[in-house]
């Protein structure tokens, strides 16, 4: 009898564990996530997209993420986080690759500017930390 219920508490575990993984990245704090979409959307509107731009634009965002995120999922557990993030470099200049393509030589210029802006930002933001 207690083998019995010590496997349906392993059983219950076991399916919590499970479902808590599947929810996604608990690390990413909402505002966090807020804030990169409130900059993602100003990006934008520094390229001055056009409605058929912006829905491109989106859509190469959302596959190349969802590509990386299989991807890193597709690890094991144990691997080392510079693996993930190689995979998620490799992901976003594939969908800067893609961007490119979409954009006309004025908004190729802006792009290119503020990419290499966003990189320093981060650089600093690395020594910082």
């Amino acid at each position: 009898m207690k083998n019995i219920i010590r496997i349906g508490l392993f059983i219950l575990c076991l399916g919590l564990f499970q479902n808590a993984m599947a929810q996604g990245d608990p690390s990413m704090d909402p505002s966090r996530r807020e804030e990169m979409k409130k900059k993602n959307e100003e990006f934008k509107a520094k390229l001055k997209l056009s409605a058929p731009q912006a829905a491109k634009y989106d859509e190469i965002v959302k596959r190349n993420r969802e590509v990386a995120k299989g991807k890193m999922m597709a690890l094991p557990e144990d691997a080392p986080r510079s693996e993930r993030g190689d995979i998620m470099r490799k992901a976003m200049e594939d969908a800067d690759q893609e961007i490119m393509e979409i954009l006309d030589s004025e908004q190729q210029a802006i792009f290119k500017a503020e990419k290499t802006k966003m990189l320093e930002e981060r650089k600093k933001q690395k020594k910082n930390w």
